[in-house]
């Protein structure tokens, strides 16, 4: 029989850590959250086209295409 160590927390800690709203906080890098995807890479190539045309970043292009998804979204759900 194995020797197993004593639990450091108590069952109260174990269960309050276990509740939905325990979890932490998300991480941020300066006031903005890291998120990673995969995209076809046709399309990080068109992306990367329309970024070197209108001189802004990957990112930035998906984060303008991300908002405009958002706020057309909203309209239509409004209506």
């Amino acid at each position: 029989m194995a020797i197993t160590q004593p639990s450091k927390r108590s069952k109260a800690d174990a269960f309050a850590a276990a509740a939905p709203d325990a979890k932490p906080a998300a991480k941020l890098r300066g006031k903005r959250q890291p998120l990673t995807f995969t995209l076809p890479p046709d399309l990080i190539a068109e992306i990367d086209a329309i970024a070197a045309a209108e001189d802004r970043s990957r990112a930035k292009m998906i984060e303008i295409g991300m908002r405009q998804f958002v706020q057309n979204y909203s309209r239509r759900e409004a209506a």
